[in-house]
């Protein structure tokens, strides 16, 4: 087994790992942290693979973008006393099964459409010239629709002005 093969099955065990934590978890901030670990185990993953474009991307976006995000817009949400954000969910079987269901038929149906592709080496100097050329519109108004979920939970925090 190379190294190579070792630091894949590390990323896929983060990766497993902080799925689960972040399903099984009942306080806000372990599944915060938990979908953390599950993101930076898919950058490993995307880095291992040969693909480190999408895995600085994957770190940028996702775990400094959105997780921050997340964790700003836990931080104010008002609560009583010292209390922390608890979810409370029931995790049952059923639920475990069709998941299960819906990963076999994923399973089933993709494996052999990605056995069949070839892949395409791509220049970051290529993406670069996509995301500041015809891309940067695009680009721009995800950064603005972040921006207003963001306000968007302000004003649904602070009540919306229905006092």
């Amino acid at each position: 087994m190379s190294a190579n093969d070792i630091v894949l099955v590390a990323a896929l065990a983060a990766m497993v790992g902080g799925a689960a934590g972040t399903a099984l978890a009942r306080d806000v901030i372990r599944m915060v942290i938990s979908l953390g670990v599950f993101l930076l185990g898919v950058a490993a993953a995307f880095l291992v693979l040969g693909s480190p474009l999408v895995a600085v991307s994957q770190v940028f976006v996702y775990v400094g973008g959105v997780l921050v995000l997340i964790l700003f817009a836990l931080m104010l949400v008002r609560r009583g006393g010292d209390e922390r954000p608890v979810v409370a969910s029931r995790h049952d079987l059923g639920a475990a099964l069709i998941c299960f269901g819906v990963f076999v038929l994923f399973s089933v149906v993709l494996v052999p459409a990605v056995d069949a592709t070839v892949p395409v080496v791509v220049a970051p100097g290529d993406v670069g010239a996509v995301l500041l050329g015809p891309g940067l519109v695009a680009f721009e108004l995800v950064g603005v629709l972040l921006l207003a979920a963001l306000l968007a939970v302000l004003v649904i925090v602070k009540g919306g002005g229905e006092q």
